[in-house]
């Protein structure tokens, strides 16, 4: 065999290797947020337990009352490292105990040596308040205003009928039961505005401020980067100021995102905003109208993030179209107009088609940039209006991307905003994959076409 031949087939293996490893990265990701995502709302059962320590008898020890949410497993240098005494290999479990009023946490860690009287009574209830959050309990009364719940340390509360979002005693369910109950509360996740600091309620507003302001920036980038790439390609000269466009439009691809924010910042809210107010809006000065952080903004921003990504799609899918295409477009006495409107431009589609692809994807899932030009921690009105033009342009916005970051790193409860995130993240990743879809069948019918 020719060293040509070995060399060609190293090369096939290393790439071979690489696919394969983002295949696996890949289907790791995916296995973490369906694994940790999907099981946020399943009704799992109450467990009742004792936690006796060495010197107290277990029927002595304290009650303790919650949903088992992990376990874990720690080896003998584990806990010889921790200080412990526990025979190697030792468990221990993660229990979600829900509000309590005597100080105790709302999630603790117990070693299951520890533990005696394990019991799932089927009468224990899972009460959901609007202030104090998720409460574990045995009732003692109900009436029409008012419920009477027992916790675990013995102490009585009354809450109000009109201030309890969820009662459910999920050790009595059947499973038909808490898959109706888990669908429910995924179509509540869905379509409800957050709570308490967004660590509760749902996420619509997220997720219509994310694909507004994606569907926003794909009509502005789509149209600017598309005629760029054609003049780039088809109609500019190969002069010196043309490769300083070329080489400024590659950089710009790898400018920071955070750039972007304060440049919108700076640029669109500011100088642009400003001067629409001045020029429409001046009897509302000096309240802004578009001088201030909005939807709008973000799209534009957003747009100016994703332009080199359509500019450079578009350009290589018309260099991928062969010169005797063109030739046999003149010879049979069409103007160059003509053969790149008939012939060079919907060849090029699926790979322009390819760009906004692509552009969709980076900015569904940006966040440092926006939160310079309109995304909030908290914004629960849709930038919805019934009157054209049916889009509130200058309100401020959620987005999903914003919303793993604040749930995820601002939130006072880590181990309570796990699996939210999860869930969040595993929404985002759904979103941009259903437009991915959209646009990848939308290519694959331009295709044929051209076909």
């Amino acid at each position: 065999m020719t060293p040509e031949y070995h060399q060609r087939n190293y090369w096939f293996w290393l790439a071979a290797l690489a696919s394969a490893f983002v295949l696996m990265l890949l289907l790791a990701l995916s296995y973490l947020m369906l694994s940790r995502g999907l099981g946020l709302f399943w009704p799992a059962d109450i467990v009742q337990f004792r936690v006796s320590q060495s010197a107290e008898s277990p029927h002595d020890a304290p009650w303790v009352l919650g949903e088992v949410v992990s376990r874990q497993q720690l080896t003998a240098p584990q806990l010889a490292a921790a200080g412990l005494t526990f025979p190697a290999p030792a468990t221990r479990i993660l229990v979600k105990q829900g509000y309590q009023p005597s100080g105790v946490p709302a999630f603790a860690w117990y070693w299951q040596q520890q533990l005696s009287d394990v019991q799932r009574p089927p009468e224990i209830l899972l009460v959901r308040h609007q202030q104090l959050g998720d409460l574990y309990g045995w009732p003692q009364a109900a009436s029409e205003d008012q419920l009477l719940l027992q916790l675990a340390n013995g102490q009585q509360l009354r809450l109000q009928q009109a201030d309890i979002l969820l009662q459910l005693a999920p050790n009595s369910l059947s499973w038909l039961e808490k898959m109706r109950w888990y669908t429910a509360q995924w179509w509540s996740f869905l379509s409800t505005e957050p709570r308490e600091a967004n660590s509760a309620g749902g996420i619509l507003p997220a997720i219509t401020g994310t694909l507004l302001s994606v569907l926003l920036m794909a009509v502005v980038v789509a149209p600017i980067g598309i005629m760029a790439g054609i003049y780039l390609h088809e109609y500019a000269r190969d002069s010196r100021l043309v490769r300083l466009v070329r080489l400024s439009v590659h950089n710009l691809a790898g400018v920071p995102s955070v750039v972007f924010g304060v440049f919108g910042l700076g640029f669109f809210v500011y100088v642009l905003g400003g001067s629409i107010d001045q020029l429409f809006y001046s009897e509302r000065l000096p309240q802004p109208t578009f001088g201030t952080p909005g939807l709008i903004w973000v799209s534009l921003t957003l747009a100016l993030l994703t332009l080199p990504v359509v500019i450079v799609a578009t350009e290589e899918g018309l260099a991928r179209i062969p010169s005797s295409l063109r030739l046999g477009g003149y010879a049979l006495g069409a103007t160059k107009a003509e053969v790149l409107r008939k012939l060079i431009l919907p060849a090029a589609r699926p790979a322009m088609l390819t760009g906004i692809i692509l552009a969709v994807s980076r900015a569904a899932g940006e966040v440092a940039p926006l939160i310079f030009v309109g995304v909030v921690k908290y914004a629960p009105v849709l930038p919805l209006s019934s009157s054209a033009p049916y889009i509130q342009l200058d309100q401020q916005i959620m987005s999903l991307g914003f919303q793993i970051y604040d749930v995820g790193l601002q939130s006072s409860n880590a181990d309570a905003a796990e699996p939210r995130v999860f869930a969040i993240a595993l929404v985002l990743l759904v979103l941009i994959g259903a437009l991915n879809l959209l646009a990848m069948r939308l290519r694959r019918y331009y295709r044929r076409r051209v076909v």
